[in-house]
């Protein structure tokens, strides 16, 4: 293995983003509802802090409207994408053609607060603010979870090096998912 990266006080940001964009991780729609208006966003940086309380943590960037809804509402809600749903990754990531409704042509529903869940998603969690930490370019939103829904055996539509990517499952889950 060569390692080209080496960390000075100029270049950490740099080295960070490299080494993130080599961290596997799943893809997830961030929403919130309040008052009749909704929004979404695509993310990447969502993970469990905590089973008891059930805790989550989201970070969002401050010049997204959704960090001020999620603020307002006191709410947002999870939809951890399947490997089908690339399409809806991109149009909530603002990717490709440019729409007022972003919530136009997908299919939503929701469970106990307003935020709106993507329909076909693997695994939806309806959370409750918890706390929030400012910081410079963005907000950490930690949120309890409240209720939720999730899927046996589907595959996650995943994200690695600036692109998606997909699970290769052992030939024994394989065979076990289209028994």
């Amino acid at each position: 293995m060569v390692m080209n990266g080496i960390i000075t006080l100029e270049n950490k940001g740099k080295v960070l983003k490299h080494v993130m964009r080599n961290w596997a991780s799943g893809v997830a729609v961030l929403t919130s509802g309040c008052m009749g208006a909704r929004a979404g966003t695509t993310v990447s940086s969502f993970t469990s802090l905590s089973l008891e309380p059930p805790l989550v943590l989201v970070n969002i960037a401050k010049e997204n409207p959704l960090q001020t809804m999620i603020g307002e509402s006191g709410y947002f809600g999870l939809s951890v994408l399947d490997d089908s749903q690339r399409e809806i990754s991109n149009l909530f990531a603002g990717f490709g053609k440019r729409i007022q409704d972003r919530f136009e042509d997908v299919e939503t529903f929701t469970l106990t607060s307003e935020s709106p869940l993507i329909m076909g998603a693997i695994a939806h969690l309806d959370c409750k603010v918890y706390n929030r930490c400012e910081l410079p370019k963005s907000v950490v939103v930690i949120g309890e979870v409240i209720d939720g829904t999730f899927a046996e055996n589907d595959d996650p539509l995943l994200y690695f090096n600036r692109d998606y990517a997909a699970l290769c499952r052992p030939l024994s889950a394989s065979s076990e998912k289209s028994a």
